[in-house]
């Protein structure tokens, strides 16, 4: 196979990319009036860190269009450490929000470019001992997907095997070129669901619709409950993603958050 053929063109890759990215687009601007606790910052720090999502889900789809299977690797190990870096920084925030003052020096100074964030190790220690986070936690470790998402962006970014190398070249022939291009879009949408997961375990009100906060900005009084609605854009979310990919973290976010997710 190569890249110009139309089993590798019309993949269902290129559609969910761009429904990923556009998910995104929606989530900055979703969450964009709620403040970071603890932080000089004026809009909410995830508005911007999404959007840089988007770009990296699109710069996937730039890539893959090229038919640099390699190098989309490459960018989905940022897509990756960028989803660790999101749920570090907000499990973090809630974690020390008001414990020493107004602000949480490890965040803002990483907000302002005086001093980088710990090591992925580090942040990624933090996160499998959150207590929050501990039945999520379990039904990441379930299984190996994710062990094996890490070492397939490592070792298409350090060329551990010739044929990975190839794969950044579409006019090369390779039969096993659909097999990897199959492999990268499951990789994808579990990096997006762990993103998005430890996300809404660790800031529910994410999930929100505007309704609650419209109503307020219009001096009226929200109608009874509306701050547990669900906003459309997740909800259509969880109906083709969570439910259809992963019912059991469906039904812990439904179980230990109070949004009303359906």
């Amino acid at each position: 196979m190569q890249s110009t053929d139309d089993r590798y063109v019309s993949h269902k890759v290129f559609s969910e990319l761009t429904y990923y990215a556009k998910f995104y687009e929606y989530l900055s601007d979703s969450v964009m009036s709620f403040s970071t606790t603890g932080t000089t910052a004026i809009m909410n720090i995830d508005t911007y860190v999404f959007m840089s999502m988007k770009g990296t889900i699109e710069s996937i789809h730039l890539v893959l269009k090229d038919g640099k299977l390699n190098d989309a690797y490459a960018l989905l190990r940022k897509y990756y450490d960028s989803a660790m870096i999101n749920a570090y920084t907000n499990l973090y925030i809630n974690d020390h929000a008001g414990q020493k003052g107004f602000f949480i020096e490890e965040i803002n100074d990483w907000l302002h470019g005086r001093k980088a964030l710990p090591r992925m190790k580090k942040m990624s220690t933090y996160l499998k001992k959150s207590p929050l986070l501990s039945e999520l936690n379990q039904l990441f470790n379930s299984d190996d997907r994710y062990d094996g998402v890490r070492d397939r962006c490592n070792d298409n970014m350090h060329y551990n095997y010739f044929a990975l190398l190839m794969l950044n070249e579409g006019k090369i022939h390779m039969k096993e070129r659909i097999h990897h291009l199959e492999q990268l879009r499951s990789d994808i949408r579990d990096v997006f669901i762990l993103n998005i997961a430890y996300l809404f375990i660790i800031n529910e009100h994410y999930m929100m619709s505007s309704v609650y906060i419209d109503y307020l900005d219009a001096s009226m009084s929200p109608p009874e409950g509306s701050q547990h609605w669900v906003a459309s854009f997740i909800q259509e979310m969880v109906d083709n993603v969570l439910s259809e990919v992963r019912p059991d973290i469906l039904a812990l976010l439904k179980r230990t958050t109070s949004m009303k997710l359906t």
